[in-house]
């Protein structure tokens, strides 16, 4: 089992070596090297508890036991980090460690400030006989806080998916699943903290998880090199109450409507199959949250569903007309404006 807790341990730290040598390194990076250096470090001093080192150090024990309350809330910040238009890390997102924070604070008196003897009658006499209530209470909380934040995780990318589609026609290279496999491998933890009380089995987890973000990391490209490109486009604020203070008038709104249908059917601009909001609001002159908001409202659809209909109707006309089969289906979808086949 000491050979799991190393490798987890030196993968860890080997990972935010990677992140902190990039050149380039930009919030996302930060944020990711933070998390490794938190993962690696709760692996250190797990493996010094399991080796019973604590004999020698044991305010190690008191240490390590807010360490759980960490990992959502860094999961939450990378995944902001990645799909924000312009990121940065505000100051109130601070109160996503308050938690951890109040936790060291109640422990402080009796994991630091006692001597060795004290602390290990505290740690396996008075924790196991009659704990204090914040001692009850943080370590139930360490047991659902990730989940809470496995969920809020999952509910910000789903937003994102959807505010996506506003903004481009196509989704194959707008890539998140990065974040749903950094998602679903920290949920897969958390099964195992709830379904298990075992903590070598909590760790062996934890070490796969590190794995994980190595390998599907370094597939990815961007995340451990220099290479700044964006694995996917931003997209805007959610939906919700955006048009409110929108200054776009009624009659406007038809206006910019039939320009619209004009040169998407005369350019057949559908058929470029990377066309996005942006340069179709280009090519008409016309804000790009106003040419939105008409889709949005006078079509009830968004930029991905518009021009896609027309893809599917192009589609079935060169279906049609190709009466000898000469053509794939795969062909006329591509000819069609697809991208891809999976599309």
């Amino acid at each position: 089992m000491n050979i799991i807790y190393i490798i987890g341990i030196v993968q860890a730290f080997f990972i935010e070596f990677l992140l902190l040598n990039k050149k380039k390194k930009n919030l996302s990076d930060k944020i990711l090297a933070a998390w490794m250096f938190v993962i690696g470090l709760h692996l250190f001093l797990s493996y010094l508890f399991h080796i019973e080192y604590y004999d020698t150090y044991p305010f190690f024990m008191g240490f390590v036991q807010p360490f759980p309350l960490l990992h959502g809330p860094l999961l939450l910040l990378y995944v902001y980090s990645l799909i924000r238009p312009n990121p940065s890390f505000k100051r109130i997102e601070l109160l996503h460690f308050l938690p951890a924070v109040a936790f060291y604070i109640l422990i402080f008196p009796d994991a630091f400030l006692t001597t060795g003897p004290e602390l290990m009658e505290f740690a396996f006499g008075t924790l196991e006989t009659n704990p204090p209530l914040y001692w009850i209470f943080f370590n139930t909380l360490n047991e659902f806080w990730g989940v809470v934040y496995v969920i809020w995780s999952l509910l910000v990318l789903r937003q994102h998916r959807k505010n996506i589609k506003d903004k481009f026609s196509y989704t194959e290279k707008i890539n998140l699943g990065w974040l749903m496999k950094l998602i679903i491998g920290l949920a897969a933890i958390w099964v195992v903290v709830l379904a298990t009380e075992e903590e070598d089995y909590i760790y062996v987890a934890t070490t796969i998880f590190v794995f994980f973000i190595g390998y599907f990391g370094s597939r990815q490209g961007a995340i451990f090199t220099d290479n700044t490109s964006q694995n996917h486009p931003k997209s805007n604020n959610p939906e919700k109450g955006k048009y409110e203070k929108s200054t776009l008038t009624e009659d406007k709104s038809q206006e910019y409507l039939m320009s619209l249908k004009e040169v998407v059917e005369s350019e057949k601009l559908y058929l470029e199959n990377k066309i996005s909001l942006k340069d179709v609001s280009e090519r008409l002159e016309i804000h790009p949250n106003h040419l939105s908001q008409v889709i949005n409202e006078e079509l009830k659809v968004n930029f991905y569903d518009f021009i896609n209909g027309y893809r599917v109707e192009e589609f079935k006309k060169r279906l049609a007309a190709d009466t000898s089969k000469k053509f794939t289906l795969l062909a006329h979808a591509y000819d069609s404006g697809y991208s891809s086949k999976s599309s």
